[in-house]
């Protein structure tokens, strides 16, 4: 069908897809809604509203995969390229008796309403209407990218509907409630692309991380689209082998952790589809994932955001996406990655393997490939069905054999394998790497002591008891499949000396938080306090942590530190007073953090389970009112007991709630206008979990 010039005048029957199914037309949407020849002419929901004037947003079938000259000749005549529809397809706003010729458009037209549902919302009956029924639901609507955040709220207010409001949300996407009626309607507006389901976590205002989607050269790829190309093995379900090689790698792992992780994602794909891994390619060559770790602009033009953005991103394979880019992953290396824990190195890179193998997001909350990421341990039923729509189901002949880094064990604290001192005990740390299932440091000394150590990645052993003389202390780590590996400390404790001070050596002493040994805090910063002497010899004072910070200190005879930034486990701040002469003093004290919640109760580290946490009263997150106070109540739950309820305002006020698994806040006064509040549930591990109101003050 050759269409050749755009106009609100053309007629509906010209508008309306083909009557073969999308996927024939080279247009790969997830609703393939198909029309009938002697339909006549077919009302897309009667007819399609917009916004703005001047322009609508049609959707472009090219006859071959469009590329940069065919976004820039619609640029040329005043259109905005808003999405890259696979495989020969673009949506673009074009304004309005915009002439599409010289373009090698095959066809133009404007989806019809129902090709903007998602069929999971169409099968689960979410937005037909139950007569008598006035209940309302929560759904995701995604506008086109260039649609005004004024114009978007605009549209959703005008069809009576609210908007719940989650930080976390893609820009363009916004959590929608309303009835089944009302939410329909939405998808008549031209600026929205796409109605579908909405995860429990981002509709109760749990913290969520989202993926933006995987990259292609003329633009982003909708939630309407199925997959992108037909995968690494062309057309039909065949096999495919791939190498990787890994460029940067992140700093907070060992690299046997983060290969082992990345290993791992790549082993559960190919345990149900034809897909076989091997290590050992180059970044340039063909059919090759290049994986690293970077921060800003890395050098493929699109540049990460700093922490808590964007975690990572993907090129779809080859075609259509070129070589040798095609299927290369990059991961924002100013995230705190972590391995079993948010934010979740396998988690993340399993997500990202999926688009990495052709495949777009999924509109199934429970599914991996769902456009927000979420801890799991291996793929959901839907990502292993759609994985298979691509590549061949695996019978054994083609897989990928995870990678089983060999156990490490390291000690960090002290620095090096032989320590001297005169204290009475002394506290040891470290970290483990690699290994398989459950694993375990223990200790023991020649001299008599023995225990185990608490956590394991990163481990303490706080307060060994020291003879004087040689100790010598044995490190054993054992994994679950009972694998084992050793270090060994040697701590020689010498007497204390009599011997007198010289005239001119200053002192220093430590008077809070503690004079010394081991001093344990939930609390991110320490400060320390003291005194040094004699009066006005010392010069100059100094303090070092041995986690990296340090400086010169304000005071004499009696100083202050801090606050002192803490790591988790053990962090040793020593402070150095020098006198006139160049004499010098030490005092050093040991600090252990455990980071907790606001009650200070200490981490235990494997707990890695937040609080559940409901308001239930108001009933809805979003509500106006006349009254200059609310009073907010709900229950909250934990593993391990939850430990405080607080609240946080927009404007900076903060509070605690009354009572914890069933907390209230009483008379919260109202400001004129929008109040913002997150309440947020503690436990004693210092997990959090929070959710949201907006309240607006008539």
């Amino acid at each position: 069908m050759q269409f050749k010039r755009v106009s609100r005048a053309v007629a509906v029957c010209v508008l309306a897809l083909p009557a073969m199914g999308l996927g024939q037309t080279g247009l790969q949407l997830k609703t393939a809604v198909e029309t009938r020849k002697d339909s006549g002419a077919v009302a897309a929901s009667t007819e399609l509203k917009r916004r703005g004037s001047g322009r609508w947003h049609y959707t472009l079938l090219f006859r071959k995969t469009p590329g940069q000259a065919e976004v820039q000749g619609l640029q040329d005549k005043g259109a905005a390229v808003v999405q890259f529809v696979p495989e020969r397809g673009l949506i673009a706003a074009i304004p309005d008796h915009t002439s599409l010729d010289n373009l090698d458009v095959e066809w133009a037209g404007r989806l019809a309403a129902a090709q903007k549902i998602s069929p999971r919302l169409v099968d689960a009956g979410l937005l037909a209407p139950i007569p008598g029924d006035s209940g309302t639901q929560a759904i995701l609507v995604e506008f086109h990218s260039d649609v005004a955040r004024a114009d978007a709220e605009a549209i959703v207010s005008e069809e009576g509907l609210t908007i719940q409001q989650n930080p976390d949300l893609l820009s363009w996407q916004r959590i929608v409630r309303g009835t089944p009626a009302q939410l329909s309607r939405l998808a008549d507006w031209d600026e929205v692309s796409y109605l579908f389901p909405v995860s429990r976590d981002l509709a109760d205002g749990r913290p969520s991380e989202a993926c933006a989607g995987a990259l292609m050269a003329v633009g982003r790829v909708g939630q309407i689209i199925a997959k992108v190309g037909e995968g690494w093995d062309g057309v039909g379900k065949g096999a495919a082998d791939l190498s990787y090689s890994f460029g940067t790698l992140t700093r907070r792992l060992t690299a046997e952790q983060t290969k082992s992780e990345i290993a791992r994602a790549m082993a559960e794909w190919s345990k149900y589809a034809k897909i076989r891994f091997s290590e050992g390619g180059g970044a340039q060559s063909q059919r090759n994932i290049n994986i690293f770790f970077g921060t800003g602009d890395h050098g493929d033009g699109y540049a990460f955001d700093g922490p808590g953005k964007a975690l990572a991103h993907t090129f779809f394979p080859a075609p259509p996406n070129p070589e040798p880019i095609a299927g290369d992953l990059h991961i924002d290396e100013d995230e705190s990655w972590q391995v079993g824990a948010n934010i979740d190195l396998y988690s993340v890179v399993l997500h990202e393997l999926g688009h990495s193998l052709g495949l777009a997001h999924s509109d199934n909350p429970a599914a991996v490939m769902y456009p927000y990421y979420r801890r799991v341990t291996g793929l959901a039923a839907e990502d292993i069905a759609t994985i298979r729509e691509l590549y061949a189901e695996q019978d054994g002949t083609s897989t990928t054999t995870p990678t089983t880094a060999a156990l490490e064990l390291s000690v960090t604290q002290p620095a090096s394998g032989l320590l001297e001192t005169q204290s009475e005990m002394v506290s040891i740390g470290g970290t483990t790497a690699g290994g398989g299932g459950t694993i375990q440091v223990t200790w023991s000394s020649n001299r008599g002591p023995s225990g185990t150590a608490s956590g394991f990645r990163p481990w303490t052993i706080a307060n060994v008891l020291l003879q004087t003389g040689e100790n010598i202390l044995t490190i054993t780590a054992t994994d679950g499949t009972q694998a084992r590996v050793t270090q060994t400390v040697r701590i020689v404790r010498t007497a204390v000396t009599t011997t007198p001070t010289p005239s001119n050596a200053p002192t220093i002493r430590i008077a809070a938080p503690a004079t010394g040994g081991v001093y344990q805090t939930s609390q991110p910063t320490v400060t320390l306090t003291g005194t040094a002497g004699p009066a006005g010899s010392v010069s100059r004072l100094v303090w070092i942590s041995s986690r990296g910070a340090g400086g010169s200190i304000v005071g004499g005879d009696t100083w202050t530190v801090g606050p002192v930034p803490l790591e988790a486990g053990l962090n040793e701040i020593k402070v150095t007073a020098v006198s006139a002469q160049g004499a010098t003093a030490e005092a050093v004290l040991t600090v252990q953090y455990a980071p907790a919640g606001p009650t200070g109760v200490p981490t235990d580290p494997n707990d890695r389970t937040a609080p559940s946490l409901a308001i239930t009263s108001p009933a809805m997150n979003t509500l106006s009112t006349v009254s200059s106070t609310i009073t907010i109540t709900g229950t909250a739950a934990d593993n391990a007991g939850v430990t405080e309820v607080n609240w946080v305002s927009g404007n900076g006020r903060s509070g605690t709630a009354t009572g914890t698994t069933n907390w209230r806040i009483a008379d919260l006064a109202l400001n004129a206008g929008i109040n913002v509040f997150m309440i947020r549930a503690y436990d004693a591990a210092g997990n959090m979990s929070w959710r949201s109101l907006v309240i607006t003050r008539q």
